[in-house]
């Protein structure tokens, strides 16, 4: 496939600067609606399932690829409100207590959208022994509410709380903003169809915008199953471990613009894997390695035990600061995922008339 200097992603990052509160790339009515009407002009049919997977449905002859990317995001659960008015919030996924003092988030109930703001003691104020681990337990969010009643006025328990950084751009192609983790899948995963929408690819694709992710990979499960897929591509981030306090020997050695990140090990199908570095370094396409010695923490983790097994294989991007309110991403890293998987398949497809499958 020839890629021409003036590459642009005609999809990518309008999800990105739209999602200021309101458009948070989560389940809801107003996202799915968007991540539907992105890919519907590219694919046959969309539909969505009970719980909430995207499944986007390119019709073709032969055996079936799924490409995945993860729509849900972390987010903060109301637990308690206390006589006050003051809400205590658990962690839905991995949230670090410890970044969440003084933040802004937005709560959204019934449609409406609340700002709050987690409290925090001043120094001023803090004692020694106050000063130490943070904890969900010593958190509270502020919305402005004199009581109990006037709070659950203005939202009940079980509502989410959201991050509402704005998306920033930065020097050297970064960008910064909330839930990069995993808008930058989504939109790989855009640019793909869009890609694939005027060239035969032998085989059935669906573009999955999977949910739960981030609480067991529950969504990727369901769907799965359903589409029974034998071949995965899974879109998704990772930890960039190019900055102060990483070491290399136990977190890693990945680097943003150094290209996307291709995981080796035991929840990667062999010659998937290796066909993939093949392409890479056949069209000069930047990319790293990640060694992933046990089940990676994607949706490829529970793809590959549905039915009789899936030959999975997961493109990363490299992420630093994630599950933060400001995650640095670089859109180099995003052009060359785009460029290996869809190298890879139009490769595939001008091969005789066998599918994408034939030599995995």
């Amino acid at each position: 496939m020839a890629w021409g200097s003036g590459f642009t992603f005609p999809h990518a990052f309008r999800l990105i600067c739209n999602y200021h509160i309101s458009n948070e790339m989560i389940f809801n009515h107003k996202s799915a609606k968007e991540v539907s009407n992105a890919i519907k002009p590219f694919v046959s049919e969309v539909f969505t399932d009970v719980l909430g997977n995207i499944i986007a449905h390119k019709s073709g002859v032969g055996k079936r690829i799924m490409l995945i990317a993860h729509l849900d995001v972390v987010r903060l659960m109301v637990t308690h409100i206390d006589e006050n008015g003051f809400l205590y919030v658990k962690p839905s996924g991995n949230i670090d207590a410890s970044i969440l003092q003084a933040r802004k988030v937005t709560i959204k109930h019934e449609g409406t959208e609340i700002v709050g703001v987690i409290g925090k003691r001043p120094i001023h104020l803090l004692r020694e022994e106050l000063n130490s681990k943070v904890t969900y337990d010593s958190l509270w969010v502020d919305i402005g509410a004199k009581s109990l009643s006037e709070a659950l006025q203005m939202v009940s328990k079980g509502d989410y709380a959201y991050f509402c950084s704005k998306y920033e751009e930065m020097p050297n192609d970064l960008i910064t903003g909330s839930y990069l983790d995993n808008q930058i899948g989504l939109n790989v995963l855009l640019k793909l169809a869009e890609l694939f929408h005027n060239m035969e690819v032998l085989s059935d694709v669906y573009y999955v915008a999977s949910n739960h992710e981030e609480i067991g990979m529950r969504g990727a499960s369901v769907v799965a199953h359903s589409i029974n897929p034998d071949v995965c591509f899974c879109i998704d981030v990772t930890h960039a471990t190019d900055y102060p306090t990483m070491n290399v020997i136990s977190d890693g050695d990945i680097k943003l613009c150094e290209g996307c990140v291709l995981a080796k090990g035991p929840n990667i199908f062999p010659s998937l894997f290796k066909s993939l570095e093949e392409t890479a370094i056949k069209h000069n396409i930047k990319y790293q390695v990640e060694v992933s010695p046990y089940p990676t923490g994607t949706d490829a983790n529970v793809i590959q035990l549905c039915g009789e097994g899936v030959k999975t294989a997961v493109v990363s991007i490299p992420c630093r600061y994630m599950h933060t309110p400001h995650e640095v991403c670089s859109k180099k890293d995003m052009e060359s995922a785009i460029k290996v998987i869809s190298e890879f398949i139009y490769a595939e497809s001008e091969q005789s008339q066998s599918s994408i499958c034939s030599k995995l």
